[in-house]
């Protein structure tokens, strides 16, 4: 649309100009000759006339360049626009889709962390009882083998007269407590 209306000012301007210098001449030229005016006249008509249709083919010819230059410079960043989004576009694909990967598979480790998780607390449990119960056996184990120890000694005693009654007086207590 600018293209248009500048064409139509330069073309407007020109002819103006060529008439106000047309104008000028005209007068000094009248002042010489009518015949010769005449023949120059028809001349000028007809070299303005070829001046102004080879300035206005250049003109076309100048904004057809520039348009298809400017059509081409346009699509040649649209194409280049185009690919750099479907470039992003793929690489946001590519990142979506490794982040879901990513994602399942923390979560699956997540899950087989909290299921081994479970089965150490159940483990420890288990490892825990079994050492009590190992633990409660071994003191019983010690226990009714001091016990037995106490009571051959209180037999060997009972047996015999002991000089010591303190000593013999604390091994009976210790058994009723053992008892």
């Amino acid at each position: 649309m600018k293209a248009e209306i500048l064409k139509e000012n330069e073309i407007n301007e020109m002819i103006l100009n060529m008439m106000s210098y047309k104008n000028k001449e005209i007068p000094k030229k009248r002042k010489k000759k009518a015949q010769n005016y005449i023949k120059k006249e028809s001349f000028n008509k007809s070299e303005i006339k070829s001046n102004v249709e080879t300035f206005f083919k250049e003109q076309e010819d100048t904004y057809k360049f520039e348009e298809n230059n400017t059509i081409q410079n346009i699509q040649n960043q649209t194409n280049e626009k185009e690919k750099e989004l479907n470039d992003y576009y793929k690489y946001c694909q590519d990142f979506k889709t490794e982040y879901k990967n990513n994602w399942s598979d923390a979560m699956k480790q997540s899950e087989q962390m909290k299921k081994e998780l479970k089965d150490l607390q159940i483990e420890y449990i288990d490892n825990k009882i079994f050492l009590e119960n190992k633990r409660k056996m071994e003191l019983e184990s010690i226990f009714n083998f001091y016990k037995e120890k106490l009571l051959e000694i209180k037999l060997q005693w009972d047996n015999k007269s002991f000089c010591d009654k303190n000593i013999k007086n604390i091994i009976y207590d210790i058994l009723g407590v053992i008892d």
